[in-house]
C-alpha cells in the first residue's frame, strides 16, 4: 500500500483510495471484476496488487543510493545558504567526482538526472541568483547596523520622521554586468539567493533610486565604471536618470554628496515637526 504522504496529486490520492476500497471489498467476497468496474480502476492494477500489497516503485533504480542523494542535496543547500549557490554545471560534476569516489561503473549524467533529481527532493530547486561583491558585503557589519537604527531612533525622537514627506529612502543596489544572473540550486520558495564573487570592479553598475514615503520619486542616479560619460546611456531616459562615472563603478562620497545636494536637497520641503 502506498503511502499518501509520498502522493504529489489530489488525483493520485483519488485512485490509491479507489484501490484500497476495491481491495477491502474483494477480500470481502466481492468478485475483482465487479470491484474494479464500480471503483473505476483497473483490472490488472487490482489483481497485481492484490498478490503483491507493498509494490516497488515504478522505474529504474536511482544511480545513488537514496541517503547519498540525501547528503548530496544538504551540500548543494547549504552551499546556497553561505552565499556560494552551485548551478547545473557545477553539480554535474559533483555527481561525477562523487561516482568515482564511490567506485561506481557509470560516472557521467547528463541534465535528465539533473532534473530528476530536483524533483526528488522536494526542498529543493532551481531559482535566479542576486550578485553580490564578498569585499563589500564584509563592510556591512553588525555594529554599524545598530548604530543606523539608533540614528533613525534619535531623528524620530527629535520629531524629523513624524509625516511621509519627511521620510526619504535612498536603496543603493551595485550590480556586476558580466555576473549578474545564474540559475543555481537553492532552497524551494526563497525569492532572493545571494550568489558573492571576486569579480573586477569596473564591471560594475551602481543604481541609487531615492523617494519619500508621500510617494515623491526622484531621478535615480546611475554611476558607471569608465572615464568619460557616454551619451547613449541616456538615451529614452526621458530625463529621469542622473548619471555620473567614476573608475570602479561604485558609490563614492563626491559622487554621493553631489546627488544630495542636486537632486535629494531641492525636493525636501518638510523638516522638524514642533
Amino acid at each position: 500500500m502506498a503511502v499518501r504522504s509520498q502522493l504529489k496529486t489530489a488525483f493520485q490520492v483519488h485512485q490509491e483510495l479507489s484501490l484500497e476500497a476495491a481491495i477491502h471489498e474483494v477480500k470481502n467476497g466481492q468478485s475483482q471484476a465487479s470491484a474494479a468496474k464500480i471503483y473505476r480502476i483497473s483490472r490488472t492494477t487490482l489483481r497485481n496488487r492484490l498478490q503483491n500489497s507493498t509494490p516497488s516503485s515504478v522505474g529504474a533504480p536511482t544511480k545513488f543510493a537514496s541517503h547519498e542523494e540525501d547528503r548530496l542535496a544538504e551540500f548543494f543547500l547549504a552551499c546556497s545558504d553561505q552565499g556560494v549557490p552551485l548551478n547545473r554545471y557545477h553539480c554535474l560534476q559533483i555527481f561525477s567526482e562523487v561516482a568515482i569516489e564511490l567506485g561506481m561503473q557509470s560516472t557521467t549524467f547528463n541534465d535528465a538526472f539533473f532534473n530528476r533529481f530536483i524533483s526528488r527532493h522536494p526542498d529543493v530547486s532551481l531559482r535566479i541568483t542576486h550578485a553580490s561583491n564578498r569585499k563589500k558585503d564584509r563592510e556591512w557589519t553588525t555594529e554599524l547596523c545598530e548604530e543606523y537604527i539608533s540614528r533613525l531612533r534619535s531623528l524620530f525622537d527629535r520629531g524629523f520622521l513624524e509625516r511621509p514627506e519627511q521620510v526619504w529612502n535612498l536603496d543603493e543596489t551595485a550590480f556586476d554586468t558580466s555576473e549578474m544572473y545564474d540559475r543555481v540550486v537553492a532552497r524551494k520558495g526563497v525569492n532572493q539567493i545571494p550568489s558573492q564573487f571576486d569579480g573586477n570592479e569596473k564591471q560594475c553598475v551602481t543604481i541609487l533610486p531615492c523617494g519619500n514615503a508621500a510617494g515623491v520619486q526622484l531621478k535615480f542616479m546611475a554611476l558607471y565604471a569608465g572615464k568619460v560619460h557616454v551619451q547613449s546611456r541616456l538615451d529614452d531616459t526621458f530625463g529621469l536618470c542622473y548619471h555620473a562615472v567614476n573608475s570602479s563603478g561604485y558609490m563614492d562620497t563626491v559622487h554621493f554628496a553631489n546627488y544630495i545636494r542636486k537632486e535629494v536637497f531641492p525636493a525636501i520641503n518638510e523638516l522638524k515637526v514642533s
